[in-house]
C-alpha cells in the first residue's frame, strides 16, 4: 500500500496512508489550502518573538496528525486508513479547520469591526462584507463552494463537504468526531499548545501529548460518545489546561503584538473607507490591488484567495506613500516597528490595590474579579472625557478563563472528561487548579503618542480613577 509522509518538528512525521488519506494529501495542493502557507499562525507575534513565523499550513498538518491519533481511539480496529465516512470527515475537518482565516486572522476581522463602527450605514449597503472576513463563515463557504468542495465530493459524496463544515462549526455537539476537531480537548489545541511556544521560544509548562493520547479512552453516556482520560493521565490533563492558560499572557495577548494588531486594523479600516468613497488613489494602492478588489466584491472567493500576510507586506511600501496621512503614518510606524504605546489599567489597579488592606484580605479569585470590575469602571469613565479620550485612543480588553466547565456527570463530548472511581466527571469537579475559576484579563488603552504630553495626562487620569473606584469599592465591601 502506498503512503506518504511529511516531516514535522513537533510530531516527527505526518503520515497519509490509504486511498482516502492520500486524496486529502493531494488536496494540500489546492490553491485555497496553499494560501495558508502565506498566513502566519501568530500574526504579528514575530515582531516580539522573532522565530514565531510558522504558518497556518504547518499548524493544519499538525492538527491532522493529532486528530488521526485521537481517531484511532474511536475506531481502534481500522488499519491502512480505512476509516468510516465520519472518520474521514473528521480528518478532512482537521486539515481544513483554519482554511477561512484571512491575513493576520483576527486582526483582519477587527479591521472590519472598526470600519462598520465608524460607518454604521455601510452594514446595510454592504451586507456580504462582514461575513467575508469572518473565518467561521468564510471557511465553510470555501469548503462547500470552492475547488476544495470538488475534492471532498469525490471522496465522500455530494453531502460530504457539508458534513466536514458542520464538524468545524460544532453543529453536532453530541458527536465524538466533532469533539476531536472542535472541543475543549481537541486536536487544534493539542497541536498549537506544543507548536506555538516551540517556535516562539517561550516556556509555558508544556504538555505530554504522547501520554495523554495513550491514556485516552472512548466512552458513551446520555450526552453521546466522548473521549475521556483515566486517572493515570489526570495530571497531564491538568498540565494541558494550565499551559493553554499561561500562553495567553505570555504569547497571544502580548502588549506589543496587540498594539500592532490595533494599528493594522485602524489602517485597514481607513483603506476601506477611502475605497467606499471611490478614493482608492489616496491609499497609495492601484484600483486593481487585491485589497480594493476584495472590498468591492467580497463574496467572490477568488478575491478572498488573494488575501494573505505576504500580500500586505508587499503593499506596505505603497501604503507608506499614501496621500492619506493616517495611512502613510501607520504604515511607516509598522515598517519601523514604532508601536503605539499603551497605559495598562490592570497593572495600575494591581499596584494601587497592593497597598489596600481590604483588597489584601480577598481570596485570589475574588481579588481578580474585584479588579476586573474596577478596570471596566475606569475605562468607561475615561472614554467619555473628551480631554482625555482623543482620536487614536483604543480600549483593548480580553478575558481568558482557565477552563469552561460543563459539569456533566457521566461524560460529555464538549468537556474534558476524567474517570475517577469508575465514574466519568468533568475535570473541573476534581481538579483544584482547573476549578479555581482563574481568569487572565487585559485592560489597556493604546494611544497615538504624536501628541506631546498626552501619555502623562492619560496615565494620571487612569491612576486617579483607579484610586477613586478602589476607595468606593472598599467602602461598599465594608
Amino acid at each position: 500500500m502506498t503512503s506518504k509522509m511529511i516531516k514535522d518538528p513537533i510530531h516527527g512525521f505526518i503520515e497519509f496512508e490509504g486511498d482516502a488519506e492520500l486524496e486529502l494529501k493531494n488536496m494540500l495542493s489546492d490553491p485555497f489550502f496553499q494560501r495558508l502557507r502565506r498566513v502566519k499562525q501568530l500574526g504579528f507575534a514575530d515582531y516580539v518573538f522573532p522565530s514565531a513565523t510558522h504558518s497556518r499550513f504547518a499548524h493544519s498538518l499538525g492538527v491532522y496528525s493529532v486528530a488521526k491519533r485521537m481517531l484511532s481511539i474511536v475506531e481502534p480496529d481500522v488499519r491502512q486508513g480505512n476509516w468510516s465516512r465520519e472518520g474521514q470527515a473528521c480528518l478532512a475537518a482537521a486539515l481544513l479547520h483554519d482554511v477561512g482565516h484571512g491575513m493576520f486572522s483576527h486582526a483582519f476581522e477587527k479591521a472590519m469591526e472598526f470600519y462598520f463602527k465608524r460607518n454604521p450605514d455601510q452594514q446595510a449597503q454592504r451586507p456580504g462584507l462582514k461575513d467575508a472576513v469572518d473565518h467561521e463563515k468564510i471557511g465553510p463557504k470555501i469548503i462547500t463552494q470552492s475547488s476544495i468542495a470538488e475534492t471532498l465530493t469525490r471522496l465522500g459524496g455530494e453531502d460530504f463537504p457539508q458534513l466536514v463544515a458542520d464538524m468545524i462549526l460544532k453543529k453536532r455537539k453530541g458527536c465524538i468526531y466533532t469533539s476531536i476537531v472542535s472541543g475543549q480537548l481537541d486536536a487544534d489545541r493539542l497541536d498549537y499548545a506544543k507548536r506555538d511556544p516551540y517556535f516562539a521560544g517561550v516556556s509555558s509548562g508544556g504538555i505530554d501529548l504522547d501520554w495523554l493520547i495513550r491514556n485516552l479512552n472512548r466512552g458513551k453516556g446520555e450526552h453521546g460518545e466522548f473521549l475521556y482520560v483515566d486517572s493515570k493521565g489526570y495530571i497531564s490533563l491538568e498540565q494541558f489546561t494550565v499551559t493553554l492558560f499561561q500562553l495567553y499572557p505570555t504569547l497571544y495577548l502580548h502588549k506589543r503584538t496587540r498594539g500592532l494588531e490595533y494599528m493594522f486594523a485602524l489602517m485597514m479600516s481607513r483603506i476601506f473607507e477611502l475605497a467606499a468613497e471611490g478614493r482608492e488613489k489616496e491609499t497609495g494602492l492601484p484600483s486593481t490591488h487585491p485589497f480594493v478588489r476584495f472590498f468591492h466584491d467580497p463574496e467572490n472567493l477568488e478575491n478572498a484567495l488573494l488575501l494573505d500576510d505576504t500580500m500586505f507586506w508587499g503593499a506596505l511600501y505603497l501604503l507608506r506613500e499614501a496621500r492619506d496621512d493616517s495611512i502613510s503614518k501607520i504604515a511607516r510606524r509598522i515598517a519601523e516597528r514604532r508601536i503605539y504605546p499603551m497605559v495598562d489599567i490592570w497593572k495600575i489597579a494591581d499596584e494601587v490595590a497592593a497597598v489596600d488592606a481590604g483588597v489584601q484580605e480577598l481570596a485570589a479569585v475574588d481579588r481578580v474579579a474585584f479588579l476586573h470590575c474596577i478596570c471596566k469602571s475606569v475605562s468607561a469613565e475615561i472614554a467619555v472625557d473628551e480631554k482625555i479620550w482623543i482620536e487614536g485612543c483604543y480600549y483593548d480588553k480580553y478575558d481568558r478563563p482557565i477552563y469552561k466547565p460543563l459539569n456533566k456527570a457521566g461524560g460529555h463530548p464538549q468537556q474534558i472528561n476524567v474517570q475517577v472511581g469508575g465514574e466519568i466527571v468533568d475535570i473541573a469537579s476534581i481538579s483544584p487548579v482547573v476549578s479555581s475559576a482563574a481568569s487572565f484579563n487585559i485592560h489597556r488603552i493604546y494611544y497615538d503618542d504624536s501628541i506631546e504630553g498626552h501619555d502623562e495626562i492619560l496615565e494620571t487620569a487612569v491612576r486617579n480613577a483607579v484610586s477613586h473606584h478602589l476607595l468606593k469599592g472598599s467602602k461598599k465591601a465594608n
